[in-house]
């Protein structure tokens, strides 16, 4: 058994997507948040996202990792990483609760740990719990293609360029749109999340809205959070208009939705 490195696991409520299939929002889940980012590594050729909301989760080899101490608390304690499958499995046991939809395997990014993630997989299946994967992930597509049918609903990021997560931006679209083909093609209910600022691109946007309908999947625009000592600025709402019409042109209306991050609004994890 390989053990892995994880930045935190609690309880809490899907914050992102819409109402759209494959999302998971508002539902009750437990996320395990994965260590290791790829495109913060420079798999892309930057340092990743500009807006990323999780930075801590970009280390690859934290020393602890931290553990809700009971679903929903928000309190946390320390545990020294790697950690095991075989751990995280009673972790999870441990914070299930009546109402418990699904484990969200976040991060960071899963598909980097691709051993200790796919055990993971294993022992979750086993114990019956539903899996809800998100990803932006590009280079290692067989690993995907192993791993689909383990997958029930998925989140996969199609960067918008104002993200600066690639130097080129349309090499990444093309290799987000193919790990979206991959899990549509094993069964797994998968939409795409776009976020957008202010500085956002129609011509860009509709590219990646090209893609979801060559996939035929739903797309969630989500609107950026500002992050302070960062200049990123929200969308406006003649953009949000704009976009939600544009994705209409190449898309049927209930593959649509706005998605602005709840867990940030009311202050939950």
């Amino acid at each position: 058994m390989s053990p892995g490195y994880i930045q935190e696991i609690f309880s809490s409520f899907q914050g992102e997507g819409a109402s759209i299939e494959g999302s998971c929002y508002g539902l009750r889940q437990i996320f395990v948040r994965f260590s290791g980012c790829p495109l913060a590594l420079g798999a892309h050729g930057t340092k990743g996202c500009i807006w990323c909301d999780s930075p801590k989760a970009k280390t690859t080899k934290q020393k602890t990792c931290y553990i809700e101490t009971n679903a929903g608390n928000q309190e946390f304690r320390e545990e020294k990483n790697p950690i095991s499958t075989k751990d995280i499995i009673k972790i999870v046991q441990s914070l299930t609760t009546r109402d418990l939809h699904s484990i969200s395997l976040t991060g960071g990014e899963p598909l980097y740990q691709p051993q200790f993630l796919e055990e993971l997989l294993d022992q979750l299946k086993t114990e019956s719990y539903k899996i809800s994967l998100e990803t932006a992930f590009t280079d290692d597509f067989r690993f995907l293609e192993k791993i689909a049918n383990k997958i029930d609903y998925a989140c996969v990021d199609l960067k918008d360029r104002t993200a600066g997560a690639s130097t080129n931006w349309e090499q990444l679209i093309e290799e987000e749109s193919k790990m979206v083909k991959i899990l549509k093609d094993a069964g797994t209910k998968v939409f795409a999340k776009t976020v957008i600022t202010k500085a956002s691109k129609k011509e860009d946007f509709e590219v990646i809205t090209k893609k979801c309908s060559e996939n035929d999947v739903p797309i969630a625009i989500q609107i950026v959070t500002p992050i302070k000592g960062t200049k990123i600025l929200q969308p406006t709402w003649n953009q949000i208009k704009e976009f939600s019409e544009l994705a209409g042109k190449y898309l049927p209306p209930e593959k649509i939705g706005i998605s602005v991050q709840m867990h940030k609004r009311i202050n939950i994890l």
